[in-house]
């Protein structure tokens, strides 16, 4: 029996465990469908999945600007050489 076959209804334990899965799209459609008719009713939920959205937009955004130091790739080489 998979997660919510007896309700088919999620409640606010299963957004708070499923939100990453959810952000990440690693739900399936069903649960998809049942964590999105949640967060339609369940106000609180809402917010913190956009909360948790919007984070993780800004550090993707940050994370992408972000360049390593000029002499990262020398250090790398070196390393490298003397494992060989």
């Amino acid at each position: 029996m998979t997660l919510k076959q007896k309700s088919e209804k999620y409640d606010c334990a299963d957004i708070e465990r499923l939100v990453q899965k959810y952000i990440d799209s690693g739900l399936n459609d069903h649960e998809k469908q049942l964590f999105e008719e949640h967060l339609e009713y369940c106000l609180p939920c809402d917010k913190k999945v956009s909360f948790e959205l919007k984070l993780k937009s800004i550090i993707r955004h940050k994370m992408s600007h972000e360049v390593p130091p000029e002499n990262l790739k020398n250090k790398i080489s070196n390393l490298l050489e003397h494992l060989e």
